[in-house]
């Protein structure tokens, strides 16, 4: 019978036990909060604004064109590859795409044949492939967005949203006390310790919510319940940890705490205008003219306007362009036949061409030699990764037992939380570019990055949760 297996139970309690399992969760809300409190305390001081970029040197257009062109095209195809290779390793797409980029970088091609690297992607290329990147990340978010959908919550909305919230603070508390020793080795030039502290809590709070949909589709745990409490739990701790992200940088931008509430404020009033008029307007709209359909050249103006629109709105009040591209994606409709598969195509292209760019100029920022060539820089990278693990996956784990689950499938959610693939790559990229990270922290984070979205297919594997023929439709078998 259906019941017999916990892992087919997606009827009405994700949790068995809500009461046992909110109290749990209300409790490590408790026990992060006093840890956090008793992390800062007066006296530090915020941040100042990080460093503008140095003007690039102008080229000929037309030999820009090419060059651009052909960097893109080696990038498209060895993000193609890793992407294969790491679907026949076990392991998501986007982890080879990752991958590839890092290679791309001085890590390896740098390092092994500089003058390859220089002939694929010559300096001069780089800014212009960061703005492709910057579109792509943009896109991201903005399908990030429309993926969230908080009508999934149900009957157990409370005890669900509760639960989220301690996966994320556990492990930002977690992160603000292991971040703490190391503060003055793996700070940026423009942050002081309150900044950096709290970013690296932020850090160690996410998870890849559009990573794990697709790790939960290959691992056939989609239509599970454990499918279902994952994927709303990290989108709640997502949303979570994108506010605490967006407390940080007003913290970095503004130069005093009344900078930082007016940014906060600012920003909270552009999300109020988002949910309260923007969304309800399209979803109107759409409604309206649902039996008809937008040429795609209209349709597409619209997106990539809305997109970009919101972007500059949210970098203008002192956030971040990304936090704006995000809004976008939550005010669109999620079903609607005006704009008809242009939101979707968008996503497919991006992720086809401008999400790999993207690893890329990730890979170009990424040195191991700088983190392994600071013992200091290593050991701290390692003590963060570990409270990263153990932040997520007890959390999740615990929460999970208490409401009710059996132990490996309450073990199976920590390992899935667990995974932080794109999602910590932007929020790491972010850091970096407004200097509240050095360039060896960034590298040291992004392998914490790798090695928690790795982790997570052979720990599913383990605790025997790994079955691709659930994904797989079922057919009536003869008799």
């Amino acid at each position: 019978m259906r019941g017999d297996d916990p892992l087919d139970d997606t009827e009405q309690a994700l949790l068995p036990a809500p009461a046992r399992g909110l109290a749990v969760a209300l409790l490590l809300i408790a026990v992060a909060g006093v840890a956090i409190l008793l992390v800062f305390g007066p006296g530090a001081q915020p941040a100042g604004h990080a460093a503008a970029p140095a003007p690039h040197a102008g080229v000929a257009p037309a030999q820009a064109i090419l060059r651009l062109s052909l960097a893109v095209a080696v990038i498209g195809g060895l993000a193609s590859l890793g992407g294969v290779l790491a679907r026949r390793a076990g392991q998501p797409s986007v982890v080879g795409q990752m991958v590839a980029g890092l290679l791309l970088g001085p890590s390896a091609l740098g390092s092994l044949a500089p003058g390859v690297s220089a002939l694929i992607l010559p300096g001069w290329v780089a800014p212009q492939l960061e703005l492709l990147a910057q579109a792509g990340l943009a896109i991201f978010m903005f399908t990030v967005g429309r993926e969230f959908d908080p009508a999934a919550l149900g009957r157990q909305r409370t005890v669900v949203g509760v639960a989220a919230l301690a996966m994320m603070v556990v492990p930002f508390a977690l992160g603000t006390v292991a971040a703490l020793p190391f503060a003055d080795a793996l700070a940026g030039p423009s942050a002081s310790g309150t900044a950096f502290v709290l970013f690296a809590g932020t850090a160690l709070s996410v998870t890849a919510f559009p990573v794990l949909a697709r790790i939960l589709q290959e691992a056939g745990l989609t239509v599970t319940r454990l499918g279902s409490l994952a994927i709303l739990c990290a989108g709640l701790a997502d949303v979570l940890a994108w506010c605490a992200l967006a407390a940080v940088i007003a913290l970095a931008h503004a130069g005093s705490p009344a900078g930082v509430l007016t940014s906060l404020a600012l920003a909270a009033a552009l999300v109020l205008v988002v949910v309260l008029v923007v969304r309800p307007g399209l979803a109107a709209l759409a409604a309206r003219y649902d039996g008809r359909r937008l040429p795609t050249p209209a349709a597409l103006a619209i997106v990539l306007g809305l997109i970009f629109a919101l972007a500059a709105a949210t970098d203008a009040i002192g956030v971040h362009a990304i936090f704006g591209a995000l809004l976008a994606g939550v005010a669109f409709p999620r079903e609607t036949r005006v704009l008809g598969t242009v939101p979707e195509r968008l996503g497919s292209l991006n992720r086809a061409l401008l999400l790999p760019v993207f690893f890329a100029s990730i890979g170009l920022r990424t040195d191991v030699h700088l983190a392994f060539g600071h013992p200091v820089v290593l050991l701290g990278g390692a003590v963060l990764l570990a409270a990263a693990v153990l932040g997520k996956l007890g959390a999740a784990g615990v929460i999970a037992w208490a409401g009710g689950m059996p132990g490996r499938l309450a073990l199976g959610l920590g390992v899935l939380m667990n995974a932080r693939g794109v999602t910590e790559i932007v929020v790491l990229s972010t850091g970096l570019s407004m200097g509240l990270i050095a360039p060896g922290t960034f590298t040291v984070l992004v392998l914490m990055a790798l090695i928690t979205t790795m982790m997570t297919a052979p720990a599913l594997r383990l605790l025997d949760l790994y079955a691709p023929a659930r994904a797989e439709p079922r057919t009536p078998q003869p008799a």
